[in-house]
């Protein structure tokens, strides 16, 4: 007799495959495949519609068809995790980039990950962001081995195509301003270095400059203050360092422990 487990991991698994029913569903009035294909019809339906609600401009640039293939596929590679369907998706823009039905729509990847990075800010964890003053508060002695904690709605994206001109335009209305706008842009152009987060309950679109995205990554990455420094002109530092505060871009600042009287012998 297999276990619960067992039952509910073969269920899975031709739900997805479409492989053979496991023996938990034979019987009842229709043939076993034939009540896992209604129920499979819903799963794929439910998520496909999540999918297309995620990412819309990705769903408005290839059609409806390609759309439901595509999703189709993922949903078969990428079942979801958790019941909580604001999460999926993560992994839609990697699929994107491997997925040979898109080989020829090398931006179609990148507008992905803008738009998930969309839909994570706006269904972050609500947290404070870290102040000004929450970092002035910080003991002279200790700043410059300071770390930051990136706020929980931040994503940053070093993109090869202009993701965000495309997402723009392709979501633009009537339909004659978005196909001037479409024309108007090169999507083998030069990329860009974004930082997405929610402020103030709406999203957020943060353009960068290269030695700006990588300052701020390594901090977000916990790399301390003082040797993050690094990645930017000497002259530019201060001023980028209070733009991404003044921008919410962190949740907090961690102070390195004060050295004690044996420390360093």
């Amino acid at each position: 007799m297999p276990s619960l487990l067992e039952l509910q991991r073969g269920f899975c698994a031709a739900l997805c495959d479409g492989g053979d029913p496991p023996t938990s569903v034979i019987g009842g009035a229709l043939p076993a495949a034939a009540r896992l294909a209604v129920y499979r019809n819903n799963v794929f339906g439910t998520l496909t519609a999540a999918l297309r609600l995620g990412f819309p401009a990705v769903a408005r640039l290839v059609g409806s068809a390609f759309f439901e293939a595509a999703a189709t596929r993922f949903i078969t590679a990428a079942a979801p995790a958790d019941a909580d369907l604001n999460r999926y998706g993560a992994q839609f823009a990697d699929f994107l980039a491997a997925d040979s039905a898109a080989r020829d729509l090398a931006y179609l990847p990148d507008v992905a990950r803008l738009e998930w990075a969309l839909n994570r800010a706006l269904h972050a964890e609500a947290v404070p962001a870290l102040t000004a003053a929450g970092l002035h508060a910080v003991p002279q002695a200790h700043r410059a081995g300071v770390r930051f904690a990136a706020h929980p709605s931040l994503s940053l994206l070093a993109l090869a195509h202009p993701a965000r001109a495309i997402w723009q335009a392709v979501l633009s209305e009537p339909e004659a301003l978005r196909n001037s706008r479409l024309a108007a842009i090169d999507p083998g152009g030069p990329g860009e270095w974004l930082a997405v987060l929610r402020r103030d309950g709406e999203a957020e679109l943060l353009a960068l400059s290269p030695p700006a995205f990588d300052f701020l990554h390594a901090l977000c990455q916990g790399v301390p203050l003082d040797a993050a420094l690094g990645q930017v002109p000497a002259a530019t530092a201060a001023s980028l360092l209070a733009d991404f505060i003044g921008h919410g871009l962190f949740h907090a600042c961690l102070v390195p422990d004060a050295p004690g009287p044996d420390d360093g012998d």
